[in-house]
């Protein structure tokens, strides 16, 4: 348990070696840049950010959606650069670092303490608890520097339940539509 722990700790000085790229993606994307638009829509059309997180590989997607809820945007993979997370072979795309991959990966196959389940559970809480805080703390840079107020949901790829990125309370999809009922 103790080096899944050292693990995490790994994990978030990665995270804050990228939190400048990611609160720079962030504020273009208020600001309405490098954002493709699909549908003859455009920066006036878009009422709120949705971001989405792959639960293994941490990569974070994210696309803009008119009052309608219906999808604005092309989908945009953040952070846009993930700074000393590509490994010397050049293969490894995704955002958790790939030593850290490798050690959990390896400690799923190969632990076998009657504790697994405890271990791992404790493991993923903690990197989960990083792994958001460290996203909305970027999301609070970008939106003061920018000085704008935007609807933003951050949540897990496919998931009835999302953080309001303005209030960090949980709200689910119900409860956003009716947001933007007339």
């Amino acid at each position: 348990m103790e080096r899944l722990k050292k693990l995490n700790i790994e994990l978030k000085k990665y995270l804050e070696e990228t939190s400048v790229q990611l609160t720079e993606d962030l504020i273009h994307l208020l600001n309405g840049e490098n954002i493709s638009y699909v549908d003859h829509k455009g920066k006036s059309d878009i009422k709120a950010f949705y971001f989405e997180y792959e639960y293994e590989y941490l990569n974070i997607v994210f696309w803009g959606v008119d009052r309608k809820g219906n999808i604005a945007t092309n989908t945009v993979s953040l952070p846009t650069n993930k700074v000393g997370s590509i490994e010397k072979n050049g293969d490894w795309n995704a955002l958790i670092p790939e030593k850290i991959w490798n050690i959990v990966s390896d400690f799923q196959d190969h632990y076998e303490g009657d504790d697994f389940d405890d271990i791992l559970d404790e493991y993923d809480d903690e990197k989960y608890k990083l792994f958001e805080q460290w996203f909305f703390d970027c999301w609070k840079k970008a939106s003061e520097q920018t000085k704008i107020k935007m609807d933003a949901y951050f949540s897990i790829h496919d998931t009835y339940f999302r953080t309001d990125l303005n209030t960090l309370k949980m709200i689910n999809e119900d409860e956003i539509a009716q947001r933007y009922q007339p």
